[in-house]
């Protein structure tokens, strides 16, 4: 592999990135262009298959796809499954008729059920008005009576969503913009976060009517959003993408099954993916209690303490072992009732996510992964350097480190951290690694 000194940036510009921006706003995401320039500069082989653990909002498995590449994406949040299976829809302008035609279908049988109270509880009563929930969910089981199967499933509940296709995908995506569109007052200054009403009457009350021209305007902006890349002669047109759920601690695939790896994993800023996805979760029928609350425990860089906290291990390296030190003796409040066990928890599941990339990739495989650090209380949290400790010990090599500053970050939306830092800048970093010839097996 040539050293990869001409990538662009991971971050999202949205002047260059406009209609993947429009399509679905993930702060998570990474460039369309960053994995492009990744794909062009390997030398891979056209029937390498690549796979993302972190799959997010689907740009890896978009533009892999795009490119001719067989992909395989992973995610343990249900709504960006669905994201980035809609984004692989290949928008023709015969499909844009079909999906219009389809569209009128879908309101014309929600009407049909006549406003009857089907999914009592539904957690959509979180924010709208119990007649707007109805509605919002008739318009979700008229989506899955045409596309998905005549017997209506909580989708949430579902183990595996390979059944569900791009196209059912598109209108559900349509429906949680839709939704999200009525929600704009309990958005906070914080992107990652959604308020909950506090009383009843502050619930929201759309009509039918204005969900059904909020849903057909989604519909449209989606279709012109929506543009598929000519496939290059990088790749082969019997290229296979499969978008499923699953925990990177757990990949379900066989041992040196894969080729490259290109990922971000989550940051180590605690960042709360489960809530800021709930309006989505809500539309696919996870109850805001019980469902939300172990989805949260289960997900890297949680804000929970989810009781399966482990002891420091020497694999993690130097650097993690002194960073959880200064934290645990930090005098700031909860250092070590709470950060400390937090810190523990995040390095923990990432190593294991590591060990199961480890497991996957064949000999010499590559592993890209976008890193970026953080600070706790003005101390830093060197990620990118503890990313490389982990990768050593399990005998990666590293070919190529890239650094991009980053001027704005989520800390500079939180005024007490001002109190020990100025600035909130941070370091984005590229981390290029190969595993070793031996083909070592995590654990």
């Amino acid at each position: 592999m040539a050293l990869c000194k001409s990538l662009s940036s991971p971050k999202r510009v949205p002047s260059s990135d406009k209609k993947s921006v429009d399509f679905y706003h993930y702060y998570a995401g990474f460039s369309p262009k960053f994995v492009r320039d990744v794909l062009t500069c390997i030398d891979i082989n056209p029937n390498a298959i690549i796979m993302d653990p972190w799959n997010g909002s689907g740009t890896t498995t978009q533009v892999a796809r795009n490119l001719g590449f067989s992909a395989i994406g992973f995610d343990i949040n249900p709504v960006m499954i669905i994201v980035a299976k809609a984004k692989l829809l290949n928008c023709t302008n015969a499909i844009k008729q079909k999906l219009l035609l389809n569209l009128k279908s879908i309101i014309e049988t929600a009407e049909s059920f006549q406003g009857e109270q089907f999914l009592y509880g539904d957690p959509l009563e979180t924010w709208v008005e119990p007649e707007s929930a109805i509605c919002f969910r008739d318009l979700e089981r008229a989506v899955q009576l045409r596309f998905i199967g005549d017997q209506y499933t909580v989708i949430y509940a579902r183990k595996s969503l390979a059944s569900i296709s791009d196209i059912a995908s598109f209108y559900y995506l349509a429906l949680f913009k839709t939704l999200r569109k009525f929600l704009i007052a309990y958005v906070s200054s914080n992107p990652t976060w959604i308020k909950k009403p506090l009383k009843k009457d502050e619930l929201i009350h759309p009509t039918s009517e204005e969900i059904y021209m909020e849903l057909q305007k989604q519909v449209h902006d989606m279709m012109n959003a929506l543009v598929t890349d000519e496939l290059n002669n990088y790749g082969t047109n019997s290229a296979i993408t499969q978008i499923e759920r699953a925990s990177s601690e757990s990949i379900p695939l066989p041992n040196s099954s894969v080729d490259i790896v290109i990922s971000s994993p989550p940051y180590c800023t605690r960042i709360d993916y489960a809530v800021a996805t709930s309006p989505e979760l809500a539309m696919l029928g996870c109850s805001m209690e019980n469902d939300l609350k172990i989805l949260r425990d289960s997900m890297i860089g949680t804000p929970t303490i989810n009781g399966g906290i482990s002891k420091i291990k020497s694999e993690w390296g130097p650097s993690i072992e002194s960073f959880l030190k200064i934290v645990e003796i930090h005098d700031s409040k909860a250092a070590k009732s709470y950060y400390h066990k937090n810190y523990i928890q995040y390095f923990n599941t990432i190593y294991n996510s590591l060990g199961e990339i480890n497991r996957t990739l064949v000999k010499s495989g590559q592993c890209i992964l976008v890193v970026q650090d953080s600070y706790f209380k003005g101390i830093r949290n060197d990620l990118p350097k503890m990313y490389c400790e982990m990768a050593n010990s399990l005998g990666w090599v590293m070919l190529d480190r890239i650094d991009y500053p980053i001027k704005r970050t989520m800390a500079g939306c939180n005024r007490r951290a001002k109190k020990y830092r100025s600035g909130s800048e941070a370091i984005e970093s590229v981390l290029i690694f190969k595993k070793n010839e031996r083909g070592q097996l995590h654990g």
